[in-house]
């Protein structure tokens, strides 16, 4: 069954671009990991990432009106001119021309990307190893920006379409190759690759949305640790 990737957001289908960012904001700063750290939160905010983008792409959009979901399609899932999916003449051709006929037709850079895992090395007394212990952890990590909530913006606007690549996020170059003089699609150097812009990037965090800061936090070691686990 296809997601409704607009009740994710809780905005109506013929919601414009900003609606639909602002919306995913709003949600942001409800449900992401730094301020909401519970598995359900993690979830929710993964979720409306999810609706965000794909309600963002016209393409990925076009397919959810249609009653569909372009998340479940897999590669070569519509099939290809001769029966050719998947590893056939069309991933040549997507090499070569960006997505086939279409132009740059590759996905868009999400703008939200998840963290590292940290690795921390904890010494324990036998004890602790057999009955389990809970320790308190200091740990580097990135929280959202207060200067600008999490968008990044000085003023806090919304992104707006990358004037460069006109929101696709890639950029068709003419490169000379053993085929001859071919279109070669690249990630947009002014976007980088995401299909939008800030404009009035926050001084505090450059634009990221979030700055890097130390947490402390209480980390369960369960019974029956053994030396060199993770």
């Amino acid at each position: 069954m296809a997601r409704d990737y607009y009740g994710i957001l809780g905005v109506s289908s013929d919601a414009s671009d900003a609606e639909i960012k602002k919306a995913y904001r709003k949600l942001a700063r409800k449900y992401h990991p730094d301020v909401n750290p519970s598995e359900e939160a993690a979830e929710q905010f993964r979720e409306a990432s999810l609706a965000q983008e794909v309600l963002t792409d016209p393409q990925k959009r076009q397919i959810v009106d249609a009653g569909g979901d372009p998340e479940e399609q897999g590669p070569g899932g519509g099939g290809g001119a001769g029966g050719f999916g998947g590893g056939g003449f069309g991933d040549i051709f997507d090499a070569f021309f960006g997505g086939g006929a279409g132009g740059a037709g590759g996905p868009r850079v999400s703008r939200v990307r998840p963290g590292n895992d940290a690795l921390l090395r904890l010494q324990l007394t036998l004890d602790e190893c057999f009955a389990g212990v809970t320790k308190d952890v200091t740990v580097d990590t990135a929280v959202l920006c207060e200067e600008c909530d999490g968008s990044g913006s000085e003023s806090k606007s919304a992104p707006v379409t990358c004037p460069t690549c006109h929101g696709q996020g890639q950029v068709m170059e003419i490169q000379q190759s053993i085929l001859g003089r071919v279109q070669v699609a690249r990630a947009c150097p002014r976007c980088q690759g995401v299909g939008e812009i800030i404009e009035d990037p926050c001084q505090e965090c450059a634009g990221d949305g979030r700055v890097r800061a130390r947490r402390d936090i209480e980390v369960k070691i369960p019974a029956g640790i053994r030396d060199g686990m993770r």
